[in-house]
């Protein structure tokens, strides 16, 4: 076939030809290359989360009633994990002896009222008798130990924070563990010294143990006690205890909605259990 003696249809037929031999050549390499790719590269990184935002329009005639406008916000998974984590250093405290510098370990407010939890036995080990909360403001408050009961075996310790100069505490909710799922994003948040976060998922889900879920695991570890780990909206899922990383760095123990006794508060020997 000489090129010189096509027509011009023939050679605009002739380039579609090529054009459509080359996309599905390219297309097959592509395919190709993304099988060979790792898992990490193929990932989404940006998942979309959208939001139903209510506000409440209050109405110019007083006899009618307000009326009610709803719009969907699109929020990146960054942003909102980003959110999340600094809403949540709000609750997160560091535990020191009185006066000390040295962490002894990292607690979790969960109410309004200054109850937090922790690892029990890092406090045990320290040998300390009294302690002192160090909240994200820097601000130093004075803590108590609460008694625990003598039939429990949590690994939990619960603490009563002195309110003092502060104007109240912002609690971090607690997940619901029935809805955790396989694969699940979720966040740690841990160190010894300023707050340092790590990203991962569920790696299992908790299973029953005497009735009750105890741990979870998650690709994400931490050995600092008291680390937390919540989900991409700030809902604690667990927290590092030691009876946890006697399974693993990567297992939380799920914490359990604590309420602080009327009576009167533990003395320095409540730290044993």
């Amino acid at each position: 076939m000489n090129l010189e003696q096509l027509t011009k249809h023939q050679i605009i037929l002739l380039t579609l030809l090529v054009s459509f031999v080359t996309s599905i050549a390219t297309g097959i390499v592509t395919v190709s290359l993304m099988d060979q790719a790792p898992t990490g590269v193929t990932r989404v990184i940006n998942q979309i989360v959208e939001h139903t935002v209510e506000t409440v329009v209050p109405s110019t005639q007083g006899a009618a009633a307000a009326s009610v406008t709803e719009k969907t916000v699109i929020v990146k998974d960054d942003d909102l994990a980003a959110q999340s984590i600094g809403k949540t250093q709000k609750a997160i405290i560091r535990i020191t002896t009185v006066g000390g510098k040295d962490l002894v370990a990292r607690g979790v407010i969960t109410d309004s009222k200054g109850t937090a939890l922790t690892d029990r036995a890092a406090l045990d080990s320290s040998g300390a008798t009294s302690f002192e909360a160090i909240l994200s403001s820097g601000e130093r408050v004075s803590l108590v130990v609460q008694k625990q009961a003598a039939s429990s075996t949590s690994p939990f310790a619960t603490l009563s924070l002195a309110v003092g100069t502060s104007t109240g505490f912002a609690p971090a909710p607690l997940a619901d563990i029935s809805k955790l799922r396989l694969g699940q994003s979720v966040i740690r948040v841990g160190g010894v010294g300023s707050d340092t976060v790590g990203s991962g998922v569920i790696a299992s889900l908790p299973k029953n143990e005497g009735g009750s879920q105890t741990e979870v695991e998650a690709s994400v570890g931490s050995v600092t006690p008291g680390s937390i780990l919540i989900t991409i909206f700030g809902e604690i899922i667990g927290i590092t205890t030691t009876d946890a990383n006697s399974s693993g760095s990567d297992f939380y123990t799920i914490p359990k909605i604590h309420t602080v006794p009327e009576a009167t508060p533990a003395t320095s020997t409540s730290v044993q259990s």
